[in-house]
């Protein structure tokens, strides 16, 4: 049985750094356009989701089903745009969003997606 020991709120402070390293490192690392690009559009879109998870007062601006639906597609994202660096032949590209894709696969399957009680 898979323990999923990660709490919703938990799993938003950790999407909401790793949406920052996502969109950031990059930059930093010295990727081409393309590469800082998407790192910065999936990053933003990780921030996204962070701040959906946890708004003010408690109640969440996205129903936890539609945030397990995104985040997986996040990690199908992020694999595809491994693939592509991998295909346009840039191998710190590559390493970057893959390590990116198997991280976030973690956060996702250790998560309990349930509603705050």
């Amino acid at each position: 049985m898979l323990l999923r020991a990660i709490s919703l709120p938990t799993h938003g402070a950790l999407e909401l750094a790793a949406g920052l390293a996502v969109g950031i490192a990059p930059i930093a690392l010295g990727f081409g356009p393309g590469g800082v690009l998407a790192a910065v559009f999936l990053g933003a879109m990780m921030v996204g989701l962070a701040l959906a998870a946890s708004a003010p007062g408690g109640v969440a601006a996205l129903p936890v089903a539609s945030h397990a639906t995104y985040d997986k597609l996040l990690v199908a994202a992020l694999g595809a745009t491994a693939l592509g660096a991998g295909i346009a032949g840039n191998l710190p590209a590559l390493a970057f969003f893959a390590a990116a894709a198997v991280i976030y696969a973690g956060l996702v399957a250790a998560t309990r997606y349930t509603a705050r009680a």
